[in-house]
């Protein structure tokens, strides 16, 4: 699962999840449809040093020379960000007239895989995992206000979407359940690491906060955690002297998911003091040379984790957007989009939908934040008949067309039926 979800990171990139009701009840579907159902999917990678290139290389293990690490430093800055997203599952809507003799109201049922990853990290950390710390010898490595947060868990989402019928307003409203499966999340606010100028011995200073969930249950079935989310989506309609156009917002993901009492917490603030071994005769190198250096007597002298109940606050999304026909052919949409809690940049977007016929659309997009800097896409969405929808396509093409120099690779696609 894990190499999996890597690979998904490293070839795909995502539609914005917060696009969720919005994507069940998109415009192109007639309201008519008393019912769909639908499989999506969307993969993000993002970052403002990795590129793509190097990303796969460190994942397959093949050999990075010096050029490769020497070209990630070159793009790097003093604070440095990654960021991943994976998102598939399937929904079933039903208009509520049909059911209840409601009128302009849907129902609609969603269940999700869900995994999110970001990380901050310093320039230093960098050096330091790739070159080793000989080149701090008679220096400090700062490693400090590093932060990393990785969450899988299960969505079980309830909601209600709402078309009124004097104007082409709409919004809705969704309650989630939410299953925790693994959890891991690590700040360090302070971390410096002294080597020694003759290298007999490096210090480590942190002052930092960890916390995972249960390490004995990590498969689909782990049950480690439990709690709930709400999101929140309203589109008005206006006109303008350009032509008709519509204000959105959308507020996903608030919630929060409490992990078990077998999690581990770690609140720690100390300095490590590591001299290495003394070996004085070769018949010194056995078992009992390092008796007392084992890896998990190190870690439980740095960071001695206890077991308690975590409770973790989830990336929530705030998008923004504005949108504007100008006649039947070309509509153009601007927007912002944020992530709080997940070190993420405010995002400024632009996207332009060229509309072929009534069943195919062609878009094109481009953005500047998240977690990386500059975004190109390319999409579609096609009626291919039978009541049939698809839609397709990528954020950030750019990572399929120059490896070596783009930092994030994408794409989403959802399959819909209407009847």
């Amino acid at each position: 699962m894990k190499k999996l979800l890597i690979i998904l990171f490293i070839t795909c990139a995502a539609v914005p999840s917060d696009a969720q009701m919005a994507t069940i009840f998109d415009a192109h579907i007639s309201d008519s449809c008393s019912s769909r159902a639908g499989i999506t999917g969307d993969f993000s990678f993002n970052s403002t040093a990795l590129t793509t290139q190097f990303v796969s290389k460190f994942y397959n293990g093949d050999y990075i020379d010096r050029e490769s690490k020497d070209a990630i430093m070159g793009r790097s800055r003093n604070k440095n960000r990654i960021g991943a997203e994976a998102n598939y599952g399937f929904f079933v809507a039903v208009k509520l007239d049909s059911v209840m003799h409601k009128k302009n109201v849907h129902f609609f049922l969603s269940l999700r895989d869900r995994y999110h990853f970001d990380t901050r990290y310093s320039d230093d950390l960098f050096k330091v995992g790739f070159y080793g710390n000989a080149p701090f010898a008679g220096k400090t490595a700062n490693l400090s206000d590093f932060n990393l947060t990785y969450l899988h868990y299960q969505q079980l989402q309830l909601g209600f979407f709402s078309k009124q019928s004097d104007s082409t307003a709409r919004f809705g409203v969704a309650f989630s359940f939410l299953k925790g499966q693994q959890y891991l999340a690590i700040l360090a606010k302070k971390a410096e690491l002294y080597t020694s100028e003759d290298g007999q011995y490096i210090d480590f200073n942190t002052s930092l906060q960890a916390a995972q969930s249960d390490t004995a249950h990590k498969g689909m079935s782990a049950f480690n955690g439990y709690g709930g989310s709400v999101d929140v989506f309203v589109e008005a309609p206006f006109n303008t002297r350009f032509g008709k156009s519509k204000i959105g917002l959308s507020v996903t993901d608030i919630g929060v998911i409490r992990y078990n009492k077998s999690s581990l917490y770690l609140n720690q603030d100390s300095l490590f003091h590591y001299t290495g071994f003394t070996i004085h005769n070769i018949y010194d190198l056995q078992d009992s040379a390092f008796a007392h250096t084992t890896t998990d007597s190190v870690k439980n002298k740095i960071a001695p984790f206890k077991k308690q109940y975590v409770s973790v606050t989830l990336p929530a999304t705030l998008n923004l957007y504005f949108q504007t026909d100008f006649g039947k052919h070309f509509h153009l949409t601007e927007g912002v989009k944020y992530i709080y809690n997940a070190n993420y940049n405010f995002m400024v977007y632009a996207k332009g939908s060229f509309y072929i016929n009534n069943n195919l659309m062609l878009s094109a997009s481009f953005g500047y934040g998240g977690y990386g800097r500059f975004n190109y896409g390319l999409g579609l969405f096609a009626h291919v008949g039978k009541g049939v929808f698809i839609y397709a396509g990528s954020n950030n093409i750019e990572g399929y067309i120059a490896q070596n120099q783009a930092s994030g690779m994408g794409g989403y696609i959802s399959l819909i039926k209407a009847f």
